[in-house]
């Protein structure tokens, strides 16, 4: 509980916080995380922290060039062009192209082409048993009642974090992996009209989730009361949308879905 108090000081700690936060709370192990993954979370962290402080928000062109490319730094993710189409206006032949991949019977996988389709899927789970993990302890903590030896401080931090580190996994995925899955999968597609699901959730979620954060927030600054009721309408609110977007992007990025639009050689230059 003392790490996540002094982490709650700094503005957004996604690069650091969550990987250490979850070996430590035994939620999941890494043996090392991708180098490329933490420059996005660090560059993600650095964006954040110049916008609270009023600046202008960046221009975007070297995030076109990384969904382009794949590039950070020094350090490229050569997707081939000749797979990644652009996908700005989703146009009907791209979407009757994805509905002749998804019809397609495709062979049985063998052990090692399952591990290596399933990879994202697996990673990506990691983190949101976190956040099942922690949605699950303040739920219970309000409709029941909290630990014996937790403060009501150190349970509106955790409400807090859990709301901070959600919002940035969220930025992270929109910013750098949701566009990368569009240039083929309609569910990450944010103009599709007709798929485009997982960035609905992430709406939907973020209408409650926003509420959340800032009765949190209120009632730590001493401008409101804590009334356990108030709090547990709010989280109840979203709570049906978040726990289907767990599930439901996890299912997208399973092995069985993903080799309808990638090759094993494609997923590999994923930076994750």
């Amino acid at each position: 509980m003392l790490r996540l108090r002094q982490h709650l000081r700094y503005p957004i700690w996604h690069s650091t916080f969550d990987f250490n936060f979850l070996k430590a709370h035994r939620v999941f192990t890494i043996n090392k995380p991708s180098e490329t993954l933490l420059r996005l979370l660090k560059q993600t962290q650095r964006t954040n922290t110049l916008l609270s402080r009023g600046y202008p928000k960046p221009n975007m062109s070297d995030t076109d060039k990384f969904c382009e490319r794949g590039k950070i730094g020094n350090e490229s993710v050569n997707i081939p062009k000749t797979t990644l189409q652009t996908d700005t206006e989703n146009s009907p032949g791209q979407a009757e192209s994805s509905r002749k991949i998804e019809e397609q019977p495709l062979p049985k996988l063998t052990p090692a082409e399952f591990k290596a389709y399933n990879r994202l899927a697996v990673v990506m789970d990691q983190y949101h048993n976190h956040f099942r993990s922690t949605w699950t302890e303040l739920i219970t903590g309000l409709k029941t009642s909290r630990p014996k030896n937790q403060t009501l401080r150190q349970f509106l931090s955790i409400a807090q974090g859990f709301c901070r580190m959600l919002s940035t996994h969220h930025d992270i995925e929109e910013s750098y992996f949701f566009p990368l899955l569009a240039k083929k999968m309609p569910a990450f597609q944010k103009h599709n009209r007709e798929h485009g699901e997982m960035i609905k959730h992430h709406r939907q979620i973020h209408k409650g989730l926003d509420k959340f954060e800032e009765y949190v927030d209120s009632v730590r600054d001493g401008e409101k009361d804590f009334v356990a009721s108030e709090m547990l309408e709010i989280m109840q609110s979203f709570e049906k949308v978040l726990w289907e977007h767990l599930d439901e992007e996890v299912q997208q990025l399973g092995a069985e879905n993903m080799r309808k639009y990638w090759t094993i050689d494609e997923l590999k230059m994923f930076p994750m």
